[in-house]
């Protein structure tokens, strides 16, 4: 298990607003926030490999999801 200290007042009081003592929606709403910066991130990633030519092709793409399914 991880914990994580704010060491922010204006932060810590945000999310008293929010979420009140509420910590699973907290912690809900922060693993959002974790998801979708895991995304961007990987959509970043994604860009750059097409950029320098190392994309793959719609069809293969898809092959490939379809093959555990065939």
């Amino acid at each position: 298990m991880l914990n994580i200290e704010i060491d922010s007042p204006e932060l810590e009081e945000s999310l008293q607003q929010l979420f009140g003592n509420n910590q699973q929606s907290m912690a809900d709403a922060f693993a959002e926030f974790i998801q979708q910066r895991k995304i961007k991130q990987d959509i970043g990633i994604s860009i750059t490999q097409l950029n320098a030519g190392e994309g793959v092709s719609l069809r293969e793409t898809m092959q490939s999801l379809r093959q555990p399914y065939e």
